[in-house]
């Protein structure tokens, strides 16, 4: 239906809708000083157009120079069509998009330490400015929001918004306006934090483009880079991809998945980690492509890309590379029985008309799983990497989508494949990275699935656990850092690696607090809780949630909860929300994730 009113708008403004031309911001990417007394533009890819943008409106990409704090915000072109734009001056290519995952956010922070002295001093001004729009008479719209921050993160004075954009001001048209906002540097400021949020109220949240914040004292900008990696170099790189299970299955049900949980005790589980796409196929090629090239459903044998991927810079760079397929039988096989659950592109090479359409090359790449348990007999004889699949029943989607019978199915069969792999010679003797995760999930709005990363010779310490929201990108540009190759697109060079596996960060510090005056209250009032954290856990996505009592978030959704976006304040619930009287455990969480900040803190409704 959202694509419909896209397709029905976009064709009634390119017809002859109303749009409103503006002066536009300052579109500079962040480099230089800038010119004169002033800086040029502070902040990196503030005009959407580094890296890649789709012209598919539910795919989401990588944004470089920026941290997805939620949601999924993407790059869309302008080419996708139906969507107009000021016609002088050109806008560019791309703009900022919310992606298909309802409300998101994502943030910068500018380095201005480099102006610290004439800051101080007093005098120096901002200039915050952006082209904001929206789609036809949907509400949904962007807020821009600058904080400045001492050299501890902490900030001063207040936050500064730019006036947002309603569709109303837009006149109901799928257009941009410019908005600004001027005005004094606190001193002490030494950084700037700007945040951008993509809030719905029905249907579509709105847009942003030509992102400018200048200075009117010279500073040394950042320039574009790809995040750093903390990815040691590996001998072997395992990669497994489940299907069509959400986050909170795997993790609330340890009984019926004791071998992916004793994978989390060993290694490091990704908390905050997310597909990238509806339906399945998208989001292999994400990993070995850096790219979801096709829309909407769409699965082999139709998508046919000539694009480069992940088995190119392997044959490239000299490594070997082999995908296991369970029901595959002879190497290269594309022919399902009737009766037989083997999918093709349960690996996605297949996918690649260079690998698909050469079959002596198909046929020295694409194997059945059986041929793994010959392989692992020697570290010499092990790929240095390796893509494994399960057919469409242990997959986990024709078992069940997920539910108890599908996650047992799905355990049995990691166990039986995994295990030889952390008893092989490649694994005991040499460095090897194992990861596993699923191509999407099967009910989550927000596409949460389960990624698990697994290292030998102690490179991922045990028992890790990463609140940092990451994506099947990051896993892209965590296969290509452990063995040494370059990236593909944008998607997967500018994605943060799966970091926090490899170096992860100490847990929040044990200072946050969650009170109330009101621990009891009669079914139907409101209780208000009262949040505190430290500068280095402030986040917009922190958040409150009330659970069944004894309940551990993750396990099962929270019954009602909201975002605690400051560093202190308080939230106020309606209990008329819960099922009813009885006892609830409220917590305080980190991050759009589960990891707790405070609680539970024991609510009783009477």
């Amino acid at each position: 239906m959202r694509l419909l009113w896209r397709a029905l708008g976009g064709f009634l403004t390119l017809m002859g809708a109303l749009l409103v031309a503006v002066v536009p911001a300052n579109a500079a990417s962040g480099s230089g000083s800038g010119s004169g007394s002033g800086s040029g533009n502070l902040i990196v890819n503030g005009d959407a157009e580094a890296g890649y943008c789709t012209t598919d409106w539910t795919a989401a990409t990588t944004i470089p120079g920026w941290t997805v704090e939620s949601g999924s915000p993407d790059v869309i072109c302008y080419s996708a069509g139906g969507f107009g734009h000021p016609a002088s001056p050109a806008p560019g290519s791309a703009f900022f998009a919310p992606g298909n995952q309802g409300d998101g956010a994502m943030r910068q922070t500018v380095d201005v330490s480099s102006a610290a002295s004439a800051i101080d001093a007093g005098g120096v001004s901002y200039n915050l400015s952006g082209w904001l729009g929206g789609w036809t008479n949907y509400a949904g719209y962007v807020q821009v929001s600058l904080r400045f921050q001492d050299g501890s993160g902490q900030q001063l004075g207040p936050t500064v918004d730019l006036p947002t954009v309603s569709a109303a001001d837009r006149s109901n048209t799928t257009s941009f306006l410019a908005r600004s906002s001027t005005g004094a540097v606190p001193a002490g400021s030494r950084s700037l934090l700007v945040e951008v949020r993509f809030l719905q109220s029905s249907g579509e949240s709105g847009y942003l483009d030509n992102l400018s914040l200048t200075l009117s004292t010279p500073v040394s900008a950042a320039s574009l880079t790809p995040p750093a990696s903390k990815v040691p170099g590996y001998d072997h790189v395992f990669m497994v991809m489940m299907e069509n299970t959400d986050y909170s299955a795997v993790m609330g049900d340890p009984t019926d998945t004791p071998f992916l949980h004793s994978l989390m005790a060993q290694g490091a589980t990704m908390n905050d980690y997310h597909a990238v796409y509806h339906p399945s196929d998208e989001n292999y090629l994400a990993v070995a492509g850096g790219d979801t090239y096709a829309k909407g459903a769409t699965y082999w044998p139709n998508i046919n890309d000539p694009k480069a991927n992940l088995g190119d810079e392997l044959d490239a760079a000299g490594k070997s590379w082999k995908a296991y397929e369970q029901g595959m039988g002879t190497p290269c096989n594309t022919t399902t029985a009737h009766d037989s659950y083997y999918q093709p592109d349960d690996a996605p090479f297949i996918n690649y008309t260079d690998i698909s359409g050469n079959q002596s090359r198909c046929a020295a790449h694409l194997f059945d799983t059986s041929q793994l348990t010959t392989d692992l007999q020697s570290a010499a004889s092990t790929p240095n990497f390796s893509w494994i699949a399960a057919d469409d029943y242990y997959d986990g989607e024709a078992s069940g989508n997920g539910n108890a019978t599908s996650l047992k199915t799905q355990d049995g069969w990691l166990r039986q494949t995994l295990a030889p792999i952390t008893q092989s010679p490649a694994w005991t003797t040499q460095k090897s990275l194992l990861i596993v995760t699923w191509d999407e999930d099967s009910s989550d709005p927000d596409n949460h699935v389960a990624a698990i990363v697994d290292g030998s010779q102690g490179t991922v310490p045990a028992g890790t656990t990463s609140a940092s929201r990451y994506d099947h990108y990051s896993t892209a540009r965590t296969i290509e850092a452990a063995l040494g190759l370059p990236g593909i697109t944008a998607n997967d060079t500018y994605a943060a690696p799966l970091n926090d596996a490899f170096a992860p960060d100490s847990a929040p510090a044990p200072t946050s607090t969650l009170t109330t005056g009101t621990p009891s209250v009669a079914n139907g009032a409101s209780v208000t809780f009262q949040y505190a954290t430290p500068p280095s856990t402030t986040s917009s996505t922190n958040w409150i949630g009330i659970y069944p009592q004894g309940v551990t978030p993750g396990q099962k959704n929270s019954l009602s909860w909201q975002y605690a976006p400051n560093g202190s304040g308080s939230l106020t619930f309606d209990t008329s929300a819960l099922p009813g009287p009885g006892s609830y455990g409220v917590w305080y969480l980190y991050n759009d994730g589960y990891t707790p900040l405070a609680g539970p803190l024991t609510l009783t409704v009477s």
